[in-house]
């Protein structure tokens, strides 16, 4: 058995378990503290699920799985330690579902981020940009000012809170990392150095606390930034690939009315955003998908000079002619009719 594998026992051994307090948690309590292991077992069956939903209120809202029966209980079990500049958190949790949704008068950026370590169990997470699906083994960031939603199968694993203030020299490449899977011999060497912290964690002073603490940060944000900048060069290939995806539904549908960015990426299943970035050298979606329509509707102007540009332009999704007209002499300078008068007397000149 690992070392690692043995410290939710070591920990049971060495701390009393303290009831997990009533009181929603205050999501900027940072000053360090020396490890707790809290429980919802000290309370009846039929209450836990309330008192850990009232726990977890200011920071997302909770709600348990299907079918789920609250006399049954819900057992949820941590370790928590507020080291200077992490907040490491290890445990086991029930299956559940949440979501955080800022509202607009929140006030002040909470600035933390959370970075998950899956031991055991599944996570998806989504945000309106990216969705993943994290099994064991797996490591991901995510900013607590960002709306969010997600659920966790019986899940076993670490959640370390970072705020900002002791990372902000590699803000930007934690927030570029934010909500995808990370990846690479070092994230697999921060993984197995938070497993040994964590299985020595209960035998740490106050001040081993604060200097593990400082230690921890600098291992997280070296681990990390290496990741941003891999993903930073992995974007242009993605990017490439998503075009031609979008490319080729286009091409497929470009006579569809509703053919906007909104259908393209659910039926795509990415987000918007990441369809806007893969246009963004080309004009963006819409004004791509303008164009192909025009010159579509150019190439069967001028070849079927018998066929009415009414029916040419709905043919190419366009409803009203009027605004296919405005739309061609913006991309070609004349207008449908002018056009094809030109290629007329080129005809008959030839």
């Amino acid at each position: 058995m690992q070392e690692n594998d043995k410290a939710p026992g070591r920990a049971a051994q060495l701390l009393e378990h303290v009831p997990l307090p009533r009181e929603p948690r205050n999501i900027r309590d940072i000053a360090p503290a020396p490890p707790r292991l809290f429980s919802t077992r000290h309370y009846p069956p039929s209450e836990q699920f309330e008192v850990w939903k009232t726990r977890m209120a200011s920071l997302v809202e909770v709600a348990p799985p299907e079918g789920h029966i609250p006399s049954r209980g819900f057992e949820v079990e941590y370790l928590t330690c507020n080291m200077a500049d992490v907040v490491f958190t290890s445990g086991r949790f029930a299956a559940q579902s949440f979501s955080r949704v800022i509202a607009p008068s929140h006030g002040a950026p909470v600035d933390i981020w959370w970075l998950f370590r899956v031991r055991s169990g599944e996570l998806c997470f989504e945000t309106a940009e990216r969705r993943i699906q994290a099994g064991p083994g797996a490591m991901f960031l995510i900013s607590l000012d960002e709306n969010f939603r997600g659920s966790i199968t019986d899940y076993d694993g670490l959640v370390l809170g970072l705020p900002r203030r002791a990372f902000a020299d590699v803000a930007d490449q934690f927030d570029e990392v934010c909500n995808t899977l990370l990846s690479g011999n070092l994230i697999e060497l921060l993984a197995d150095y938070l497993d040994r912290l964590e299985a020595r964690i209960m035998l740490m002073s106050a001040d081993e606390l604060r200097q593990a603490g400082r230690a921890t940060a600098h291992m997280i944000a070296a681990c990390i930034q290496l990741s941003s900048d891999r993903l930073r060069q992995a974007r242009g290939s993605i990017e490439s690939v998503l075009f031609e995806r979008a490319r080729l539904y286009i091409e497929t549908h470009l006579a569809e009315f509703d053919l906007t960015p909104e259908r393209i990426a659910q039926k795509l299943r990415i987000s918007r955003s990441a369809l806007y970035r893969a246009f963004e050298s080309v004009g963006g979606v819409a004004g791509y998908v303008m164009r192909r329509r025009l010159h579509a509707a150019h190439a069967e102007l001028v070849g079927s000079p018998d066929r009415q540009v009414q029916e040419i332009a709905y043919r190419h999704g366009f409803k009203l002619a009027s605004d296919f007209t405005r739309a061609f002499r913006r991309e070609f300078g004349v207008s449908p009719r002018e056009m094809r008068e030109r290629f007329r007397r080129r005809s008959t000149a030839g």
